[in-house]
């Protein structure tokens, strides 16, 4: 198993236990937020896709969005799930859904006015097709099937004031089957995306 698979279910497993282990350091009050994203897919690894800039992109652009909610807080750190939906195009049309838990670090402060926030989601996805371009040649390549596969989703957020409902957002949108442990897959699909989040 890969880190890819094992980071996605270490992070399942852990949303699963939080109840369980809940205290008096955990805060139980709940955040919600909605987001919106646009992107391209890579022709790369997710560790060359994350280097934003030299990457080679596909002619495959997505879009999609998603709700969050947040339901524990353990010191700056905010523990919920994650389920979002995306439409992929441009050699084809492919739908995507996914869901997972997220976890995000409030806030890293830089100088008065800018704010950062890390965030990672992990957990499964659903196409209703390979698309077209590297995500159908990983699935030839590996005899494999792109249906189900493992969802990362490592994320910075910037906001511009300490309390603000809004956020922009980089994320790479990643896909694949984590060393073959689902589908038969190894690779599949990164995306840079960028995006707005509201929260509430």
């Amino acid at each position: 198993m890969n880190i890819a698979a094992g980071l996605s279910l270490a992070a399942m497993i852990a949303l699963a236990a939080t109840p369980s282990f809940a205290s008096e350091d955990m805060a139980s009050e709940t955040s919600e937020a909605i987001f919106g994203f646009g992107g391209v897919l890579t022709k790369e690894d997710m560790l060359k896709s994350a280097a934003l800039i030299p990457v080679e992109y596909e002619k495959n652009a997505i879009l999609g969005g998603g709700y969050q909610f947040y339901p524990y807080r353990l010191g700056n750190v905010k523990l919920g799930g994650e389920i979002g939906i995306a439409a992929r195009f441009g050699k084809g049309f492919t739908g995507e859904v996914w869901a997972g838990p997220v976890a995000r670090y409030e806030q890293i402060r830089l100088g008065e006015r800018l704010f950062i926030t890390p965030s990672f989601t992990a957990g499964l996805s659903l196409v209703t097709d390979a698309q077209r371009g590297r995500e159908r040649e990983q699935e030839i390549k590996d005899d494999g099937n792109a249906n189900v596969l493992f969802y990362l989703g490592p994320e910075i957020n910037v906001s511009f004031s300490e309390d603000s409902s809004t956020e922009f957002f980089w994320r790479l949108h990643h896909r694949s089957g984590g060393g073959k442990t689902l589908g038969n897959m190894k690779g599949a699909t990164n995306a840079n995306v960028f995006g707005v989040r509201y929260k509430f």
